[in-house]
């Protein structure tokens, strides 16, 4: 069963599932084509620009020649998978929450948001597993004394509880530390994707929300699957990257990595939160899933986290260009006579969150926006539609929260804003605005 959900990407004011940039994600998913070995072209430094007749012709699995025509990915295969080679291009890189729920990171000390805001960013080719690794892929390798032998925590489950050896041979390799992934990869002549390789792989240039498309499809699990069974298929043919196992890539985790392209310098400082992850960061990893990225410790192993591997291309060879362009991103939403910048800092203190403000630069028209400042609680009761709750966050007037602020409760989209007691030192979360001119 398939239910359609309206898009949450706020900050795409005007577009919807229906609109051209989003009518890919509406196609059924084809079926997996077979995947063959083919000789790319030498290079040369010819890049064709977009033309929309033949953008047109392009369709998901393709990418534009030195002709500005579409042709089939090249493809090759490796010692323990298929691989695809990415045309290079610009791409949609990060996420926004449905909602902004800051309460429990006072409790957890955790991100909750760090693939915020959405932004551009660039990918040149790579060549990039089909899948994820498989069991027997990873087996084969230790046997070879390449690699070390998987080691599941205590009560996790790899799959083998649920097939036979046999079918268990294609499931994902998982239980594996960052390590180890990365070693089997260079045993195998490649090596660990980058996050934005990653997930560039997994969205293409569309923005949509999900590997497959704009909408929830219930018959994708949260579980291991087969690597040839039900998983899903992304816009440049890659399978399992918003189903069956989360994946290691290559980064360590940086909390503020969305947010850095828009800072002028950094505005954290001794906060319990900041602390926190500036002791986590020399030893946390990366763990994508759909197109989210999770702080993971690097040298711990998940029943439910696997690898794929990514190899470089040479020199000597032209990539494709991605065959359409990238989706429209603004980085500012507008309501109530106010601009609201596209992404939140997450657990800082007041004084953070003022920082946070002031070091913003923001690309607007031809110019930057700049003299950010946090909002009052009559700006945010104003702008709640496109503010998005319940916070707690900090304003000008002190900490603000969207009731009802009960624990155990969730607060409508339509509940009304209060100020709450805080310490100037709490970890709340922080959103900048600025006045638009009359």
């Amino acid at each position: 069963m398939r239910r359609a959900i309206p898009l949450v990407l706020v900050f795409w004011a005007g577009c919807d599932a229906h609109e051209p940039v989003y009518s890919i994600a509406d196609a059924p998913q084809p079926a997996p084509r077979a995947v063959e070995v083919s000789d790319p072209p030498k290079a040369t430094d010819d890049k064709p620009e977009f033309d929309p007749e033949k953008i047109a012709k392009c369709v998901r699995g393709t990418g534009r020649n030195a002709e500005g025509t579409c042709e089939v990915l090249r493809t090759r295969k490796a010692t323990h998978a298929q691989q695809v080679q990415l045309p290079r291009g610009l791409f949609v890189m990060g996420d926004i929450p449905m909602r902004y729920d800051a309460a429990k990171i006072r409790e957890t000390l955790e991100s909750a948001w760090s693939g915020q805001p959405p932004r551009g960013a660039k990918a040149g080719a790579y060549w990039l597993d089909l899948h994820e690794v498989t069991r027997v892929a990873y087996g084969a390798c230790v046997k070879e004394g390449k690699c070390t032998p998987s080691v599941c925590p205590a009560g996790q489950d790899d799959g083998s509880k649920t097939y036979s050896e046999e079918v268990l041979a294609q499931v994902p390799q998982t239980c594996v530390t960052r390590d180890q992934a990365r070693s089997f990869c260079e045993a195998r002549g490649g090596r660990l994707p980058s996050e934005a390789e990653w997930e560039y792989a997994a969205r293409g240039p569309d923005g949509r929300r999900f590997p497959w498309g704009n909408e929830v499809m219930d018959e994708y699990r949260g579980v291991l699957t087969p690597v040839t069974g039900m998983v899903d298929t992304s816009f440049f043919g890659f399978r399992g990257m918003g189903s069956n196992a989360l994946e290691w890539v290559a980064d360590d985790f940086e909390l503020d990595a969305g947010l850095k392209p828009f800072i002028t310098k950094p505005f954290r400082g001794d906060g319990l939160f900041s602390q926190a992850y500036a002791a986590k960061s020399p030893k946390s990893g990366v763990a994508k899933g759909g197109r989210a990225g999770f702080r993971r410790e690097s040298s711990a192993a998940n029943g439910l986290l696997g690898f794929r591997c990514a190899a470089d291309v040479g020199p000597e060879v032209v990539p494709l260009d991605v065959p359409q362009p990238m989706a429209t991103i603004p980085h500012v939403a507008t309501g109530a006579g106010l601009r609201l910048f596209g992404g939140v800092a997450e657990g800082v203190t007041r004084t953070e969150a003022e920082t946070f403000c002031s070091v913003l630069r923001v690309p607007w028209d031809d110019g930057i926006l700049e003299s950010w400042r946090l909002p009052t609680l009559a700006e945010v009761e104003a702008s709640a539609e496109v503010f998005r709750g319940p916070g707690p966050f900090w304003s000008s007037d002190g900490a603000v929260h969207q009731q009802p602020a009960k624990e155990g409760l969730t607060a409508p989209a339509d509940a009304p804003w209060v100020t709450i007691e805080e310490a100037p030192t709490a970890p709340l979360a922080a959103r900048c605005v600025l006045a638009v001119a009359p």
